[in-house]
């Protein structure tokens, strides 16, 4: 069996027989990658929960009813699609709290199968460890007896030689019968020490054998786990890049309808839908009537340059304030300065022809001035007939 350094095989043994230090080292830093992988997953978690959530509060902000706005023009359709936008966004996070959820199931499995593996190879190694411990201190203790029965018989052989050519012959009998003892004892002492070295030698080998089994396992975990984190982190940031990619286009998006929209097409739509008058009141001609014996004055008067006979002839919405007369040639009474291409300047006192296909309903007549030889709308209240 090879033992290649830069691995853990290879680089994590122990100096003794009773101290498992270098196995420990190895099962706590598996121990520590294992809870950094619990961290990833309960980020995960976390992370998901605060996707959904934010996808929920802008759901419901995207929910949120305009206020009714009739003439909005362009700035309606950029709040609109604003408010779609930020739909379509909180659709995007929520699929993104979805992917982190399975990510961090995904990692929960991988998580406790290598937890199980783990305490499985780490058991195995604690008792063998265990076993070969014990009977290394068993083998240290009969190597005490043997060395100390040794020293005895030494002894008991050199007193029972001192008392061999004495002349006391009981005492060296005794002494003789002491030394045979002490030697058998020794011998058995010897027998037993050889004995205990072998155990501890075949709990070595075992030792061995599931040390570098477990260290082999370890590094294959280490391996998978630093991959299968590194994927994850790799897998989550590429879904969050996929979402700012596709808010990037939402954002584009409501900038180029925000783009169109303008402060002067609006109200001027809007002047154009609602208008109800383009000029202000004119001042009331007086106009001498006879009473007649009638308590009611007689009303008359020019309102906003147009004459009315009676008091039902006149209203403000009145079909009749803005129809055209059979005349083509009107007169302008007041000045009146274009706001765009398509309308016509006038002087006071400017002769206008009227076009045969003018209509009055909207405000503003289309005819050709005199003096200043151009065509183009003006207001109908700047005109007499």
């Amino acid at each position: 069996m090879s033992y290649p350094p830069g691995t853990f095989r290879g680089s994590f043994w122990e100096r003794d027989f009773v101290t498992q230090s270098g196995f420990e080292t190895v099962v706590t830093h598996v121990k520590e990658g294992q809870r950094a992988c619990k961290w990833l997953e309960d980020y995960l978690k976390l992370r998901s929960k605060a996707e959904d959530e934010f996808a929920k509060a802008l759901l419901k902000a995207s929910k949120l009813e305009l206020p009714t706005m009739e003439h909005s023009g362009t700035l309606k359709s950029s709040l609109d699609t604003y408010r779609t936008e930020a739909e379509e966004e909180a659709n995007f996070h929520s699929n993104l709290a979805q992917k982190f959820s399975e990510e961090a199931s995904k990692l929960n499995e991988f998580h406790g199968k290598q937890k199980e593996e783990r305490k499985k190879h780490e058991d195995i190694v604690h008792r063998t460890h265990k076993n070969k411990a014990e009977l290394y201190r068993k083998m240290m203790q009969c190597k005490s007896s043997y060395e100390s029965k040794c020293k005895s018989s030494e002894k008991a052989d050199s007193d029972a030689e001192k008392l061999k050519f004495g002349n006391k012959p009981k005492e060296a009998e005794k002494a003789k019968k002491n030394a045979a003892q002490c030697r058998s004892s020794a011998l058995k002492a010897d027998e037993d020490y050889k004995s205990s070295i072998g155990c501890v030698e075949s709990a070595r080998q075992l030792w061995i054998t599931e040390h570098s089994s477990a260290c082999d396992v370890f590094q294959r975990m280490e391996e998978d786990r630093i991959k299968c984190m590194r994927n994850t982190v790799w897998v989550c940031c590429n879904f969050v890049s996929d979402v700012c990619c596709k808010l990037d286009k939402s954002r584009e998006r409501i900038r180029q309808i925000t783009e169109n929209c303008d402060p002067a097409t609006d109200i001027k739509e809007f002047i154009a839908q609602k208008s109800t008058c383009i000029a202000p009141l004119q001042q009331i001609e007086y106009g001498s009537a006879q009473n007649n014996g009638n308590s009611d004055p007689v009303f008359g008067g020019k309102v906003n340059g147009h004459i009315y006979e009676s008091e039902d002839d006149y209203s403000p919405t009145s079909s009749n304030a803005g129809s055209v007369t059979s005349q083509t040639v009107c007169r302008a009474i007041y000045d009146y300065n274009p706001n765009s291409e398509d309308e016509l300047a006038l002087q006071k006192g400017d002769q206008i022809s009227l076009r045969t296909s003018t209509t009055a309903d909207d405000g503003w007549m289309n005819g050709y001035n005199h003096r200043t030889k151009c065509e183009g709308l003006f207001p109908q209240n700047y005109v007499t007939f």
